[in-house]
């Protein structure tokens, strides 16, 4: 019987955590090795798990020259014929950038799944095990071949896409505000009930280094100075996470139109957890003005999605050709 070969990549987290000397979590102190030997999979499956230590990082240390490591990696294992999932053990905090920025950047398959935990392994009842062997499952499933990365936690699998992190210690801590969960993992049975649209990935340069865009967020006379001074300090590009349906203080119109005509980009997105941005109003700092200043809007990413599909964009595409690319990315 052909056995299926999926490849464990740990990065650290609190699926890695060790007990400090301080009485609190060291994250991503335990070696990969370390943390798969306490994962069990069901008896009857014939998976053989290859594990490798790419990082030993809290994920609030990842960097994007790191996301650019991780996805050399995925793509070398990619081209290896017998591998058919990829598992990426991951902290939590910015796991869902790190699933997205891998979505958009890599093919369909092999399926790519990362998961972390809420509970250090340490921990009474933790999930970082039980986190891991579902990962596993939805890595060699047949039903999730040709969806690209997806986030599985809590015995639900989400696409990268659509979940966010949604409570700050609870071992139900991701969820897709929009859609809910595509499908979940019930022992060793994983079904899948909905599938996501995707494009296609985007080709990153060889060489492609991730160029920085910062998010600025819009709130009660919030000040537009920190657009300049973001501009000023080195940033490529720029995401507005904006109230509402897509709106600003009225201050910020005189700034925006002198950023964009300096050739970049911004983009504005909603801070709300559901529903897009829409130019459903008039007045001075709607979406509609904003749009009107070449600000590009995108309907249903979060800022710190946005954030990374711009610079993807940016290292790949010229300008003129951002918010083009950015319409079919989103779409």
């Amino acid at each position: 019987m052909t056995r299926t070969r999926v490849v464990v990549i740990t990065t650290g987290g609190t699926i890695a955590s060790r007990l400090d000397a301080s009485g609190r979590n060291r994250s991503g102190a335990l070696q990969g090795e370390d943390l798969m030997g306490q994962v069990s999979l069901p008896v009857d499956t014939d998976i053989d798990v290859e594990v490798r230590s790419l990082l030993q990082k809290p994920s609030n240390a990842i960097g994007l020259v790191d996301l650019l490591r991780l996805r050399q990696e995925c793509q070398t294992l990619a081209e290896t014929p017998d591998v058919v999932g990829i598992v990426i053990t991951h902290g939590t905090d910015t796991l869902e950038e790190t699933a997205y920025f891998l979505d958009i950047t890599l093919p369909a398959s092999p399926t790519v799944v990362l998961t972390g935990s809420q509970r250090a392994p340490h921990d009474p009842g933790t999930d970082a095990f039980r986190n891991i062997a579902d990962a596993i499952l939805v890595a060699a499933s047949d039903q999730t071949h040709g969806l690209g990365t997806l986030v599985v936690f809590n015995q639900s699998i989400f696409s990268a896409r659509q979940v966010r992190k949604v409570s700050s210690f609870q071992v139900n801590g991701f969820a897709a505000p929009e859609t809910g969960p595509m499908g979940y993992i019930d022992g060793a049975r994983v079904n899948v009930s909905m599938r996501p649209a995707r494009p296609d990935g985007l080709e990153l340069p060889a060489d492609a280094a991730l160029p920085r865009v910062d998010i600025l967020p819009a709130y009660l006379d919030a000040s537009p100075a920190l657009l300049e001074a973001a501009v000023e300090t080195g940033a490529a590009g720029l995401v507005i996470d904006g109230l509402g349906r897509g709106h600003v203080p009225p201050g910020w119109l005189e700034i925006v139109p002198r950023i964009t005509a300096w050739g970049i980009p911004v983009v504005i997105v909603s801070s709300c957890p559901t529903g897009p941005v829409h130019a459903s109003y008039e007045f001075v700092g709607s979406l509609a003005s904003l749009e009107a200043a070449g600000v590009i809007a995108v309907p249903d990413l979060s800022a710190r999605k946005a954030r990374l599909v711009l610079s993807a964009l940016l290292a790949s595409s010229r300008n003129d050709e951002i918010a083009a690319q950015l319409r079919t990315l989103t779409a």
